[in-house]
């Protein structure tokens, strides 16, 4: 290879890496689009990947520590130096061989990413059937851990995942162009709702060695349920009963209402109770576009607690149920993805 070919594959290489160009050259987007260096070409694999993690996995916070303080990439790498041990490459710059956090985590996704719902049994098959039962069949059970939100974010656009390495702006594009919602570690960082691709990367490592476990414990579980249930009554207390109950009480206090026209004012208070309870259905029932921010950018275990305590107040019904069904791709769809 000659010394321009060097140069132009080192240039490639950082621009891939998010790191500038040595030579402080920016070269066009057709030298990017024409090599398609893919992670396979680049020897970093799911393997590669999992191998890395075992190195400086003792060294992490907590899975929901890790989403709810969202390290920045510098923060994490002065972490890991810490550490004495190995920087992994998603974490390294352009210079030093690094692989971009984003294009790590699609290589994992799309190799980890499950294929078919889970079988429920105990509490979460009684669970589901009541949801099921309740809303005759249009609603269905929320699932709130950090990982299986990631899971089905990406998995809905699996397929509009290219086999080239493009940048974040890149692929945000190629994915709102197919009419499909960006999963959050995808976002601009600038979004709200955005969590990092390396923060997403490190909570699915941290799955698969069942480190999140705890998060699904049955002492949270109860505790969390009882606090969303007393949400939702004191909504509907506030909402519905109060609607109903400041009519009766208002005409009282105008002395609209007597012993000759309490009737009328008692069927006033049922029919604007009637509204009220309307209104709280609409503004509390779970729609598709709700899902994957609405409790928090990767569920409520994202939030911290008093951020967390607030989300759940703030859409009781989401932390029970939710409209859209949970996706799972086929073995047969993420053959096709990975071979693309």
């Amino acid at each position: 290879m000659n010394n321009n070919n060097v140069m132009r594959t080192v240039r490639i290489k950082n621009r891939l890496s998010g790191s500038p160009s040595d030579d402080g050259s920016d070269e066009d987007d057709e030298d990017y689009m024409a090599i398609k260096a893919t992670l396979t070409s680049e020897e970093y694999d799911v393997e590669s990947i999992k191998a890395e993690f075992k190195s400086y996995q003792s060294i992490l916070p907590k899975p929901d520590k890790l989403l709810q303080e969202q390290h920045s990439f510098e923060m994490l790498r002065e972490m890991i130096q810490r550490g004495n041990v190995e920087m992994p490459r998603f974490l390294k710059y352009g210079y030093e061989g690094g692989i971009m956090p984003h294009h790590a985590l699609c290589c994992l996704l799309l190799n980890d990413s499950p294929t078919e719902a889970p079988k429920e049994k105990g509490l979460n098959l009684i669970g589901s059937w009541v949801v099921w039962l309740i809303s005759l069949g249009s609603l269905h059970r929320q699932h709130n851990m950090p990982a299986g939100i990631i899971y089905e974010q990406f998995n809905r656009v699996a397929h509009a995942i290219p086999s080239e390495l493009l940048f974040p702006e890149d692929l945000r594009k190629r994915i709102r162009n197919r009419g499909l919602p960006i999963p959050n570690f995808f976002l601009d960082p600038e979004d709200d709702k955005q969590f990092p691709p390396h923060i997403a990367l490190l909570v699915i490592l941290q799955d698969g060695e069942k480190e999140s476990e705890y998060l699904g414990s049955l002492i949270y579980r109860v505790a969390w349920f009882w606090f969303a249930i007393i949400a939702l009554i004191l909504r509907l207390v506030l909402e519905v009963i109060g609607g109903a109950g400041a009519i009766w009480g208002g005409s009282e206090v105008f002395y609209l209402r007597n012993d000759a026209n309490k009737e009328q004012c008692r069927y006033a208070s049922i029919a604007i109770g009637m509204l009220c309870f309307l209104r709280f259905v609409i503004l509390n029932a779970p729609q598709n576009e709700d899902e994957g921010d609405i409790l928090g950018p990767a569920g409520p275990w994202s939030l911290r607690t008093p951020a967390r305590l607030r989300a759940v107040f703030d859409h009781p019904f989401h932390y029970f149920v939710r409209a859209r069904e949970p996706y799972y791709p086929s073995k047969k769809e993420r053959s096709l993805y990975i071979s693309k």
